[in-house]
């Protein structure tokens, strides 16, 4: 069944907004086809479609966010690579992802930093509905490294880490993590983000792209807190 996204869907709605009507329209839905549609905040919504745009509510019900969450704090990088990581996460479950222009950062968002957060919000809304979820992750404004703030545990990938993921299970809060560029993240940064609370962490024994690092991180995370059952 395919997922719609309507932020201001309520029990009476009947006609999708513009941008989910181009969507259905390309998905080809036939009248009488079932869709699931979701506001991105919980609610979510069996419907048939009556027409191109237009549906009539079955049945609907409100979740709740599973917890511990996790906030990804993603460098920019080159490539899309940045992109990639936050797309991964997102179809894990993330709650929240801040793009960092970080020291190392080769890609800057300098004067594009409105356009370039609401492309990532739009890729968050397709993860979101690709993935078949009720919550939309929030796409917070770009930060500098002395703007990183966490919520919950706050943990930064740092590959010499003499502390592993495995020395936080079970997980008492939710968790901040910060990944950092191709570069890697430098020793000032590393020193200020630790002064913020921050503790360095290595996954695994090996090094990833930042593409990976985020994404493997949040899975495993997400596994050990009994979230994949």
């Amino acid at each position: 069944m395919h997922w719609l996204y309507d932020p201001r869907l309520q029990g009476d709605s009947s006609d999708l907004p513009d941008g989910e009507a181009v969507h259905a329209k390309s998905l080809r839905l036939r009248i009488g086809e079932q869709v699931c549609i979701t506001n991105g905040n919980g609610l979510v919504a069996t419907a048939e479609m009556t027409g191109e745009r237009s549906y009539q509510i079955v049945q609907s019900s409100e979740l709740s966010r599973s917890t511990p969450q996790f906030h990804l704090i993603q460098a920019l990088a080159k490539g899309d690579r940045d992109e990639l990581a936050m797309q991964t996460c997102v179809e894990l479950g993330l709650s929240s992802v801040t793009p960092w222009s970080s020291e190392r950062s080769i890609v800057r968002w300098d004067g594009k930093e409105a356009k370039n957060q609401a492309r990532w919000q739009q890729i968050a809304i397709e993860a979101m509905k690709q993935s078949q979820q009720a919550f939309l992750c929030e796409v917070k404004p770009m930060v500098t490294t002395k703007q990183i703030s966490a919520q919950g545990t706050a943990l930064v990938l740092d590959p010499k880490a003499e502390t592993s993921l495995n020395d936080f299970l079970p997980l008492q809060s939710d968790v901040t993590l910060v990944v950092g560029p191709e570069g890697g993240i430098s020793e000032p940064e590393f020193e200020l983000l630790e002064a913020k609370g921050f503790q360095r962490v290595r996954l695994g024994n090996t090094v990833l792209r930042t593409s990976s690092a985020g994404p493997a991180a949040i899975a495993a995370l997400q596994f050990a807190s009994g979230l994949w059952d």
